[in-house]
């Protein structure tokens, strides 16, 4: 279940001539060809957590909930400064590849007048994301300890600093008419990397495409607002002139509508989007033991130097053929050890250990 911060209101932003932000939402939806389903409706109430989209009536496997005409997604090609990113797309290269969508965010936000400012009234406030990159680091190291997840934080919170003073701020600072002095802000550009990492989609490739580089994200309003579960009954589907978010089962009256961001352990959703579900509802969930744990532990049972010399021998050797890696993991599931080849060779190989496979759940596992 999401937490309740997860879809309060951007601070300071308001419905049209203050209107409720919803209805002006909706009626922004209208004037940009964003067709919403008359069975279904953008509330507060019947969902986990703040904005969702909830069935009116009842809705059937494949019907179509609402589409999102290309025009009225946000991205770094439909954004009033596409042609200047555009142009600028070699200085505004990077490792994460998000750099050219947060200054189109940066951008639209300050300005007045943007086509989306409806849209910006449904985020979240950015004030109070509740990723753990926003929590204080000795509470991220206790309550996370072992899930690999502050160690990931720290990587994010570095790289983020780093793209922010070598690129975006040069950049702003080149653009003065273009990015107003109170947008400079590393704090507010960690807030919109959270949300982007959050609430924007990434098209996937087509087969003609796959040795291209991946698509770059983008903010597709109507779906941001649907909430995610595992058991999910919507997804989105891609189209030449339009996003549509399609059910994927019956949907009954007065059910929330679910998206799925994806098949996610409980330990990425806690870093990307701030929230878990409870056990047992993550289907998707998963415990990852660092193969570096498993290396260590090994070495421990060692009692001479020859041992050691021979254990890493082998563990280099598994490197080489990609079983192992130093940042690598072994994934257990609900059901069966999804990395279950690595984790076999390296119980066997490695450590000179034969394992013993159990058939238990209807799956796999390696004891």
């Amino acid at each position: 279940m999401a937490t309740e911060a997860k879809r309060r209101r951007v601070a300071g932003t308001r419905g049209e001539e203050g209107r409720d932000p919803v209805a002006a939402f909706l009626s922004w939806c209208q004037r940009v060809g964003l067709e919403l389903n008359p069975k279904v409706a953008v509330s507060r109430q019947g969902t986990v957590a703040g904005y969702g989209m909830v069935a009116r009536e009842s809705v059937q496997c494949g019907e179509l909930l609402f589409a999102v005409p290309r025009a009225a997604l946000l991205s770094q090609h439909t954004c009033s400064i596409g042609g200047l990113l555009e142009r600028e797309h070699r200085a505004l290269q990077s490792q994460s590849g998000w750099v050219p969508l947060l200054l189109a965010l940066l951008h639209e936000l300050q300005a007045p007048a943007s086509p989306w400012g409806p849209y910006f009234a449904l985020w979240p406030e950015l004030g109070r994301l509740e990723h753990p990159m926003f929590w204080p680091e000795e509470e991220r190291r206790r309550l996370l300890q072992g899930t690999g997840v502050p160690e990931a934080v720290e990587k994010d919170l570095i790289n983020i600093r780093g793209e922010y003073y070598s690129i975006v701020l040069p950049f702003m600072e080149a653009h003065p008419d273009l990015f107003s002095p109170h947008i400079r802000s590393l704090e507010l550009y960690h807030q919109l990397v959270a949300l982007v990492m959050a609430y924007s989609f990434q098209e996937p490739l087509t087969e003609e495409e796959d040795e291209k580089e991946p698509n770059s994200p983008l903010m597709v309003p109507a779906a941001d607002i649907l909430n995610h579960i595992s058991n999910h009954n919507a997804h989105l589907e891609y189209s030449q002139d339009c996003l549509r978010m399609v059910a994927t089962r019956p949907i009954p009256k007065g059910q929330e509508i679910f998206n799925t961001y994806g098949q996610m352990a409980n330990w990425q959703l806690i870093h990307m989007y701030g929230f878990v579900e409870p056990y047992p509802g993550n289907t998707d969930d998963t415990a990852d033991i660092q193969m570096v744990t498993v290396r260590e532990a090994a070495l421990q049972g060692t009692k001479v130097e020859a041992e050691r010399l021979l254990l890493y021998e082998r563990w280099d050797f598994l490197c080489k053929l990609e079983m192992v890696g130093e940042e690598g993991a072994f994934v257990i599931g609900l059901e069966e050890v999804i990395t279950e080849e690595e984790l076999t060779t390296t119980l066997k190989e490695a450590l000179g250990t034969k394992p013993r496979t159990s058939h238990a759940g209807g799956g796999h596992s390696t004891t």
